[in-house]
């Protein structure tokens, strides 16, 4: 794959980074408010969600049609490195920094949404009906 391809993913990703910061901070801000009870603050910050979660899913729809323009080998190693795959150039190492660094956010935003949700839906909760969690080991 060369550089231009690996920029133009790396960028890509890079947008979707930088969408899901403001989604993870308007989550936080959400949790906080409803640890205070502030249904008005709750109900205003979601609605302000919604625009950067329908944005980012936009650049993921985007993202997957560029991956799979791509030729063939290019877009199968593009789809790799999109789910973390270890670097095999150091010009896939930018890609691969921001890769990780937008599943670790992506973890945190989650597992914030899903305190959330329970602790606004409690056993009706979107996490506690369709997502049970793992027993711990």
């Amino acid at each position: 794959m060369d550089s231009r391809t690996l920029e133009e993913l790396w960028r890509r990703r890079k947008a979707q980074t930088i969408r899901l910061a403001e989604v993870s901070d308007l989550t936080r801000q959400i949790l906080v408010a409803a640890e205070r009870r502030d249904q008005v603050s709750v109900d205003m910050l979601l609605s302000m969600r919604a625009d950067p979660v329908r944005r980012l899913s936009e650049i993921e729809a985007e993202l997957r049609t560029f991956v799979e323009s791509l030729p063939r080998l290019d877009a199968i190693r593009a789809a790799e490195l999109l789910r973390g795959a270890a670097p095999d150039t150091p010009d896939e190492t930018q890609l691969h920094e921001q890769v990780g660094q937008y599943r670790r956010l992506l973890e945190s935003t989650v597992e914030m949404d899903r305190r959330l949700s329970i602790r606004v839906g409690g056993e009706r909760s979107f996490y506690k009906k369709f997502r049970p969690r793992a027993p711990q080991s």
